[in-house]
């Protein structure tokens, strides 16, 4: 009787040996994948055919276990590529920013300059496409602040930038480049008001901005939306959502500048600055 126990004790411990080591094997002999992964944001149209944005890329390594994958992320830095809008060919790159992402205001300020600014720091950085870049360093902020909303920096004229982004207590700050100061002011100009986006060209202000009207059209649309532009000499036009094939006619969108276009409902439009208005492109 004791033998039979010994016998059936024995089989029971060999199969649970058995299972642990399955199990350590399971554990120790998991797959690893590892993908080369990037993500992309815009940062405007250069010309008629360039597109400009950051690409940021990184390394995702997944290890295979029984209970679920284990994950991890590695930054491989972020650099500004141009490509060609329509062929999507690439046509230059920037050397790396910096090792790990950081959110920071990047803008076109003509075809061939992008600004970059470090808000916490009130830093700024230009590239110049196809050439190299220049830390512009620390600018002093004077006035009101409306640092950590500031959304995009647009070419306001006279060697200066507007920074789009407004908080309770001040509207917009200009930047004047050649002192390195920045300006807070508390309220919007008249002919800013209403308006998404601003920027100069040649002189003369511009915005955009989504604006709508009552229009009962059916019992579930009450009003008719549109893309609104004009300057600061009084003269603009409505681009109503009923001219624009496809479109929903209640469909609010911001309207964007994005330098060669101005980007509403998902369509490209380029600015008659003679007449004002907002012409489609693609």
């Amino acid at each position: 009787m004791e033998n039979k126990m010994n016998k059936f004790g024995l089989k029971r411990l060999l199969a649970v040996l058995a299972v642990a080591f399955a199990c350590v094997c399971m554990w120790g002999c998991s797959d690893e994948n590892i993908e080369e992964l990037s993500s992309h944001d815009l940062i405007g149209y250069s010309g008629d055919s360039l597109v400009v944005y950051i690409e940021r890329k990184y390394e995702e390594s997944c290890l295979a276990k029984p209970l679920g994958d284990d994950c991890s992320t590695r930054e491989k830095g972020t650099r500004i590529v141009v490509d060609n809008f329509y062929t999507e060919e690439n046509v230059w790159k920037s050397d790396k920013l910096r090792d790990q992402y950081v959110v920071n205001v990047y803008d076109l300020v003509d075809d061939s300059t992008v600004i970059e600014f470090e808000k916490n720091k009130s830093h700024f950085y230009k590239w110049t496409l196809g050439k190299d870049s220049e830390d512009l360093g620390y600018f002093e902020w004077d006035g009101c602040s409306t640092k950590e909303k500031v959304g995009s920096i647009r070419p306001w004229g006279d060697g200066k930038w507007r920074l789009v982004g407004s908080t309770e207590d001040c509207g917009y700050a200009i930047v004047d480049v050649a002192k390195k100061k920045i300006t807070g002011y508390e309220k919007l100009e008249k002919f800013a008001e209403e308006c998404s986006d601003l920027w100069d060209h040649e002189g003369v202000k511009y915005c955009v901005g989504a604006v709508k009207k009552d229009s009962v059209m059916s019992y579930y649309e009450r009003f008719l939306a549109g893309a609104m532009i004009r300057n600061d000499k009084g003269v603009g036009d409505t681009l109503w959502n009923n001219q624009i094939e496809g479109a929903s006619l209640n469909s609010y969108h911001a309207v964007e500048f994005k330098n060669a276009f101005v980007c509403y409902l998902g369509n490209y439009y380029k600015v008659d600055y003679k007449t004002v208005k907002l012409v489609f492109d693609h």
